[in-house]
């Protein structure tokens, strides 16, 4: 694992874009104009200076042998994932919203010999792989068709039982968004764009909604209590919730619980599905946006984040990751270096008559340690996803750059790939919160937290004498040395700030510097990435994705070297083997 160790100076860079992008992405926008764009040039300058914290890009072909194994098993993944890449995002999108972004945008060109038949065996063979697993990737290709098909057929048969006999009016679908939400909207109010596989709400949500005011024009027809409801559907769109990890990749407000399960019930006889599967693959495939910032977001949630869905793992972390600020279950399993630990595995009943409680504080470290790097794996999954999206936002600009002004971004690094400030951001944003549980003591001498009432469960299944006093005030010391140790465990190595190379923090941050930089600079090279020649880009994205898709953390860590290293060899010798292809560049 290459974990870098950046230099003071690096240090003291990225601590000061960090404060930046504290102030810029979440802190106080109300002060004053000047101060906010002093600050944004400050950053825009310490992104150029950084620039150089980067790898060497090795840009002549490479002997196959000298190409790992598992970048080339990654590499012939994304080359047939990038096939179905077009469908998974917004080919063929509709609506009653005419999105000047969405018309705009350009993919790369699938050459026909990556769609055929015969296209596993032969890449297989060419980039040297074993027959096991080239029957990996046909079991995975089956896997992606499947999940397409059966989304298709979703998407089509609510618009279908939306529009009826008749087109998609804006009455269709304001009595879809009733369905899905609850709310009776003024059709004039709501729009929808749709794809094969998704389906956004564009609303035209009043200026400066608050509930407090009298009712808006327009907004007269609306009930009391529509409007209520409209109103925290609004605010939770712009506010934080783990919960929304659970509707990757949209992380929009549809919630399965608030859907008509009698119209659930009814797309799903036609599809041959349940209630419960429909509500649940609705949630992750619909979205809301105001319809005054629309275009800001749609190329970056059709484009960017829901292929991840199908043509990625990274759906299994985010479930995960949606569960990660609950409070520390006995049941938690870290997997560290000596092997899987639970909680249970943290204490011992000693003692005659077996009511004294013993923190084995070894493994209560290993435990520490594997737990932070599983939940940071998570971390990880959500910054790689964020990556990738704001890349195939970008590709809007890279290929409309006189268009530039019809997409909005919050971003200060428009013009670039990735978005130095939006990533330092999520950064600092959700590192503590996933560590959260990790460092909250729940210690009541009244009630039982959830560690100690799955420990006091277990040791009663095992005859334990679990009503004695002397016992369950022991487990409450017990679990308050068990806080204390990760607490200590923490400081020494995980505190969420920049002064020098030893921290973790800045490790990570200095990795995704890294990671972006090259990213930056092979996304838009002038040689390779040429508009409408042999695919590159797109291509580049899928690879990015495929190749931190099982050990998220671990690979975090490689993929910056891995980008540098080897993208170029591996698609010179694509370039090379595609017979049917202009030569080698």
């Amino acid at each position: 694992m290459s974990i870098p160790t950046p230099t003071s100076e690096q240090c003291e860079l990225l601590a000061e874009a960090l404060d930046l992008a504290r102030c810029l992405v979440f802190g106080n926008r109300s002060q004053e104009a000047p101060v906010m764009e002093r600050r944004r040039d400050r950053l825009r300058q310490i992104q150029a200076e950084l620039e150089s914290v980067t790898h060497p890009i090795r840009r002549e072909a490479l002997p196959l042998e000298e190409i790992p194994l598992s970048v080339r098993q990654a590499f012939v993944r994304a080359v047939l994932l990038v096939t179905r890449y077009h469908q998974a995002g917004g080919t063929g999108w509709q609506g009653s919203f005419d999105s000047t972004t969405l018309q705009k945008y350009r993919l790369d060109p699938i050459p026909a010999e990556w769609k055929s038949p015969k296209a596993i065996a032969t890449l297989a063979q060419k980039f040297d792989l074993d027959s096991e697993f080239e029957a990996q990737l046909s079991e995975t290709l089956t896997s992606v068709d499947d999940k397409l098909r059966q989304q298709r057929q979703l998407i089509h048969r609510i618009l279908a039982e939306t529009r009826g006999d008749g087109d998609l009016s804006q009455i269709a679908i304001a009595a879809l968004f009733y369905n899905l939400f609850g709310i009776q909207i003024p059709p004039d109010k709501i729009h929808c764009i749709y794809t094969p596989l998704q389906i956004y709400f564009c609303i035209d949500f009043p200026a400066d909604f608050n509930l407090r005011n009298a009712r808006p024009q327009g907004w007269e027809t609306i009930a009391d209590d529509d409007f209520a409801r409209l109103g925290q559907l609004h605010a939770s769109l712009s506010s934080f919730s783990f919960v929304k990890f659970r509707r990757f990749p949209t992380f929009g407000p549809c919630n399965p619980a608030q859907i008509n399960l009698d119209w659930a019930a009814a797309v799903a006889t036609q599809i041959d599905s349940s209630a419960a599967q429909v509500a649940q693959a609705i949630a992750q495939s619909v979205g809301v946006l105001p319809l005054a910032d629309a275009e800001a977001f749609l190329i970056h949630d059709i484009w960017g984040h829901y292929w991840q869905l199908v043509l990625t793992q990274f759906e299994g972390d985010y479930a995960v990751l949606a569960d990660c600020h609950e409070p520390l279950r006995a049941g938690e399993t870290a997997y560290t270096e000596a092997g899987p630990l639970t909680g249970f595995d943290l204490f011992d009943l000693t003692g005659p008559d077996q009511t004294q409680v013993h923190l084995n504080e070894i493994k209560a470290r290993q435990f520490f340690h594997g737990e932070v790097r599983q939940r940071l794996g998570l971390l990880f999954t959500h910054l790689l996803g964020e990556i990738v999206a704001d890349v195939a936002e970008f590709k809007f600009i890279w290929a409309n750059p006189d268009s530039m002004a019809e997409l909005p971004a919050s971003s200060l690094f428009k013009q670039q790939p990735t978005k130095f400030d939006l990533s330092l951001g999520d950064l600092d944003f959700l590192f503590l919160r996933v560590l959260q549980p990790l460092l909250t003591v729940n210690l009541s001498a009244l009630t039982p937290s959830r560690l100690e009432t799955d420990l006091l469960d277990h040791w009663q299944s095992q005859g334990a004498p679990v009503e004695s006093l002397a016992l369950q005030t022991g487990l409450k010391g017990a679990i308050a040395q068990l806080y204390q140790l990760f607490l200590q465990e923490y400081q020494t190595l995980y505190l969420p700030k920049i002064s020098d190379g030893m921290g973790r923090f800045t490790q990570i941050a200095c990795n995704l510097l890294q990671l972006q930089n090259v990213i930056n600079s092979l996304y838009t090279d002038p040689e390779l990435a040429q508009k409408g020649v042999f695919p590159f880009q797109d291509l580049l994205l899928v690879f990015i994705s495929s190749y931190c898709s099982l050990d998220c953390y671990a690979e975090f860590w490689l993929v910056d070297d891995v980008l540098a290293a080897y993208f170029i060899p591996c698609w010179r010798q694509l370039k090379l083997r595609s017979l049917a292809q202009p030569p080698l560049i």
